[in-house]
């Protein structure tokens, strides 16, 4: 371990995701793990890393000592299509699939669901296969507790709530009139299990300062706010062991939540560890929220 970096509700350090885990359980345990790990002969971070199975494995067994009773972890991973069995051709990699039945049967997390993060493919042709618009999240659970869960935050509200939005034909009278009725107001819409954020890139991630610093494997900041405010009680404490440039705990900070997270690699145009460009990125927030008088 490095160094660490600290601030208001916050904690960083530059670390394996083992020592990351390892100072969470010491803490208590965190009520939210959300992170996107290395993925398998896919992102390297400029560091050269590339994970199979066992490094998912050993994740699984971290984040599982590290987790209050009832916690979630919500986790984005995904493989790339490759030649992966001899005499098969390419074929878009088993991973996530893997490492879910790996953490339900042998790690002992409980597996509410599966969720579709979706996110617009680049245009272009694909040869013998679709574009790829979504990667798994995965939904963890540790029993023992019923831990939080609100989905009513993350609706979003009706266009027309103050009532009839139209009125539809319901039919045609013997005269030839027709018979109208008012449709019902729209409701407010939950997601289901996709979560779509459409385009990456070119400011639509929903955080520019955090998009600026042009991490590799960066994931949109709506998205770590929905999954904050979704699994995480108020107050509590989130955890990203791959925070990269802190948009995970930009988030947790921004919802009133607490954040612990770490990362073992630096930005590759000028070696700055990556969690020295978050702990930037969180003051100078924190100082804004001050200067303005508005929640961090």
């Amino acid at each position: 371990m490095s160094h660490t970096r600290s601030g208001p509700g916050w904690h960083l350090l530059q670390a394996d995701y083992r020592d990351t885990c390892a100072h969470v359980a010491e803490q208590g345990g965190a009520d939210l793990f959300a992170f996107s790990p290395p993925y398998c002969d896919a992102r390297t971070y400029g560091a050269n890393v590339s994970w199979d199975m066992p490094d998912y494995a050993a994740l699984g067994d971290a984040v599982f000592a590290a987790l209050k009773p009832g916690g979630h972890a919500l986790v984005n991973v995904d493989a790339p299509v490759r030649e992966w069995r001899k005499g098969y051709g390419t074929e878009r990699g088993f991973h996530p699939w893997r490492m879910m039945l790996d953490w339900a049967e042998r790690v002992g997390f409980r597996v509410p669901d599966r969720l579709a993060f979706g996110r617009m493919g680049q245009v272009g042709e694909y040869g013998g296969r679709f574009r790829n618009d979504w990667e798994p999240l995965i939904w963890f659970q540790k029993s023992g507790a019923s831990g939080w869960f609100d989905k009513a935050v993350l609706a979003i509200p009706a266009k027309y709530p103050e009532g009839p939005r139209k009125a539809s034909a319901k039919g045609r009278r013997s005269d030839g009139t027709m018979v109208i009725e008012p449709t019902a107001a729209i409701v407010d819409c939950k997601p289901g299990t996709y979560w779509g954020y459409g385009a990456q890139g070119g400011g639509q991630q929903g955080a520019p300062d955090i998009e600026a610093q042009n991490h590799p494997a960066r994931w949109p900041y709506k998205l770590a706010e929905d999954l904050i405010r979704c699994f995480c009680p108020p107050d509590g404490l989130v955890c990203d062991p791959f925070t990269g440039a802190g948009t995970t705990a930009a988030a947790a900070i921004a919802h009133g939540r607490r954040f612990v997270g770490g990362d073992l690699f630096a930005r590759q145009e000028d070696r700055k560890p990556w969690i020295d460009v978050a702990a930037d990125i969180l003051i100078e927030r924190q100082r804004q929220a001050r200067l303005f008088g508005r929640a961090a």
